[in-house]
């Protein structure tokens, strides 16, 4: 005989993914689905060359193959340790798309493991099908990140944990899993669920790998929950489940399920136009629109910016030219400040560490201050203040209360494109941005996913 539970709440948080349809999106959300699935891709292709990523593919590599690609050429292997080579070339250049209300990077868990369950198990889907479980999955994790406490102060990475959940909603909708296999998905994710913020504020290089490493594991929990294996079902309530050890104790329930059903949190992702931090992007903003002011930096005495709490913790350390890394660059407003008002750009080979021993490194060094603006939400990204203290002894104040590549300030088509080429020319891929735009919006027409995957596998960028 069986016994009645109260039902939990990933239920109803499962409950819209397995039903999503294509029909169900609206226009905005597959045109922002496109969007950041092309981003993605490039930023993937982007970093295949970054520093740990080669270190990373070779090491994995003494396991074997298997039928999923690493991305790039690179061959293939075991699902649960390609998506961990992808993974971290997708986050390597910390470039990948960001919810500003969390932060969060959504993709960097979530892209890899939906194209290696395609090739594994759907290699003849097609496009309205990959795109409702990228949107779902996307909107997922958007929706644990937002519904939650302040993870942060705790430590928790705010992306693998809530990407991981979200990404099991994005396999439960490609697959077409009832609700019962979902739950179970989740609770097996619940038990694996991990993500320290200690590998950004220590610049180490594990940093591009903590959502590869959730990427493993949602492929296993998926694995168990396909075969029958139940997990946990109290995942969210449960007195170890989701809520009381990640969230501080706090979830907004509604938050968590309310407008699940057309995946609409999508259209608030990011994009990011700038190889860094995402808490850095407003004060770059800012540091173009000084330079755009007319203003020689060797005019400028000391620029302070005042931003939140968090953005202080992630990205307002000391910058020091002689001894930083790419992680401490990715991570520091005072460089990437430096870099914009210096050069009107931020673009990925700003983050060679010889760009680091320039007039730039120096100036960040030396010139540029971060404080806490307390009047400023801990969390947000915005608005930041920059005073500007010149030689001759004047002041003067910037504001930036918007952020480049946010829904209010969205990249253009063209934008996008300009930053593929980054990307892409970065890795030596002759994969074009042209191309792997047309690739990408084919799918709202349907076409097979083939086209996208054949230019992942393409070895070197070549034929």
């Amino acid at each position: 005989m069986t016994t009645d539970r109260p039902a939990d709440l990933a239920r109803a948080y499962a409950a819209p993914a397995v039903a999503l349809t294509y029909d169900a999106l609206d226009d905005d959300t597959v045109s922002a689905t496109l969007d950041v699935l092309y981003d993605t891709l490039a930023v993937s292709l982007g970093g295949l060359t970054a520093p740990g990523v080669d270190e990373a593919r070779r090491a994995l590599a003494v396991w074997g193959g298997g039928r999923t690609s690493v991305w790039g050429g690179f061959g293939s292997g075991p699902a649960p340790l390609a998506v961990i080579a992808n993974a971290g070339a997708l986050h390597a250049l910390d470039y990948d798309d960001t919810d500003d209300a969390v932060p969060l990077h959504a993709n960097s868990v979530l892209l890899p493991v939906l194209i290696a369950d395609v090739e594994e198990n759907r290699p003849d889907l097609r496009g309205h099908a990959f795109l409702t479980a990228l949107a779902a999955g996307i909107d997922g994790a958007m929706r644990v990140g937002r519904a939650g406490g302040p993870k942060g102060s705790r430590g928790w990475n705010y992306s693998v944990i809530s990407g991981g959940m979200g990404s099991v909603l994005g396999v439960a909708a490609l697959r077409g899993w009832d609700l019962d296999t979902t739950v179970s998905a989740l609770g097996h994710q619940l038990a694996q669920t991990s993500g320290s913020l200690q590998s950004i504020i220590d610049g180490a290089l594990a940093k591009r790998f903590q959502p590869a490493m959730v990427a493993k594991d949602v492929v296993i929990s998926a694995a168990l929950a396909q075969a029958g294996i139940d997990g946990p079902r109290n995942v969210f309530e449960g007195r170890a489940g989701f809520i009381n050890l990640y969230q501080d104790g706090t979830l907004d329930a509604d938050t968590l399920v309310r407008g699940a059903d057309t995946a609409s949190l999508v259209v608030d992702l990011s994009i990011k136009p700038y190889p860094a931090c995402r808490f850095t992007h407003a004060c770059i903003d800012v540091a173009l629109r000084i330079r755009q002011a007319g203003i020689d930096p060797e005019a400028v005495e000391r620029i302070t910016y005042a931003v939140s709490g968090q953005a202080v913790n992630m990205v307002g350390r000391d910058f020091d030219p002689a001894h930083a890394n790419v992680v401490d660059a990715q991570f520091s407003i005072a460089y990437t400040a430096s870099v914009a008002l210096h050069r009107g750009e931020v673009l990925i080979g700003d983050f060679d560490p010889e760009a680091f021993r320039t007039t730039a490194g120096a100036f960040a060094r030396d010139r540029i201050a971060i404080e806490t603006d307390p009047d400023v939400d801990f969390l947000a990204m915005a608005p930041v203040r920059a005073r500007v203290r010149y030689r001759d002894g004047r002041e003067e104040e910037f504001v930036g209360t918007t952020v480049s590549g946010s829904p209010q300030a969205r990249l253009t088509q063209e934008q996008l494109k300009a930053k593929a080429t980054d990307c892409l020319s970065r890795s030596g891929s002759r994969v074009s941005a042209d191309e792997l735009w047309d690739a990408v919006r084919a799918l709202a027409d349907d076409a097979p996913l083939t086209g996208v995957l054949a230019l992942l596998q393409r070895q070197g960028g070549r034929e």
